[in-house]
């Protein structure tokens, strides 16, 4: 009888264990991915008829609309002067968009702002402003939802929004996160891996060059670990490079194929 207790409890235990249990047993993070897994992603050039470039960017739960405008002339007075062009970058959070991180993002607060400056000078190492004096090229982001690594993701739809307008850069930029979950480093971070607690660490690279063009870390981290961490992200990168070149060439035969008809 005291054996059928046993078997019986131990039944009733295993029927309750929680899909994070049975994923920690099998080695996975909490959305079943392995540790140099990517998030699924969806990308769609050219989506929109009212800008100069536009693209459609999904990367797990992160959904980014960008536009670019431009160039144009300057809006600003007393500029005329300015013999190199400039980028305004203007990033819009829907107010439904915010995902695991409840905090509401409005236009002009701190962390939109700090983000905003992060995209315009990303992009300013790669295009070309010489070549658009007294002119200025427009940056909107639109973040539908957002679920971690969200600076990744913008500059991945950026890059395809200004290679869509036909705006020239010296090279083509991708980002991607890497962190330390349970010792462990991880490509593409979350939002409850991001908030885990360890270390976050988003890159975003020139793809030829693989020049480091962002990087920021918030946690402390050994110089092996710091190593390991980078090369996860640059490796992510490296990924996302072939995703966003194989979308740029569907893209350009779709167009011919539409001249032809």
């Amino acid at each position: 009888l005291r054996l059928l207790l046993v078997i019986r409890k131990q039944l009733s235990e295993s029927q309750t264990m929680q899909h994070s249990d049975i994923l920690a047993i099998a080695g996975l993070r909490v959305d079943g991915r392995r540790d140099d897994d990517l998030r699924q992603i969806k990308l769609k050039v050219g989506v929109s008829s009212a800008a100069d470039g536009s693209s459609y960017y999904e990367q797990g739960l992160n959904k980014v609309f960008a536009m670019v405008n431009g160039p144009c002339e300057l809006q600003r007075r007393g500029d005329d002067s300015n013999e190199r062009g400039s980028l305004i970058c203007r990033l819009v959070n829907a107010p439904f968009s915010s995902g695991a991180d409840r905090r509401k993002r409005r236009a002009g607060d701190r962390k939109t702002i700090e983000m905003e400056a992060i995209i315009r000078q990303t992009f300013e190492s790669v295009v070309m402003l010489d070549l658009y004096p007294r002119s200025e090229i427009n940056l909107v982001i639109h973040v539908l939802e957002s679920d971690g690594s969200l600076i990744c993701a913008i500059i991945n739809a950026l890059t395809m929004a200004l290679m869509d307008a036909g705006i020239m850069t010296s090279d083509m930029i991708t980002s991607c996160s890497a962190g330390i979950l349970k010792q462990k480093i991880c490509q593409d971070l979350n939002q409850v891996e991001q908030n885990s607690g360890g270390a976050y660490l988003p890159v975003a690279v020139k793809s030829r060059s693989e020049e480091i063009v962002y990087l920021q870390l918030d946690s402390r981290l050994s110089v092996d670990q710091l190593e390991d961490a980078m090369k996860a992200a640059t490796d992510g990168c490296k990924k996302l490079r072939l995703v966003m070149q194989d979308a740029i060439k569907s893209s350009l035969t779709f167009a011919k194929e539409s001249n032809k008809s």
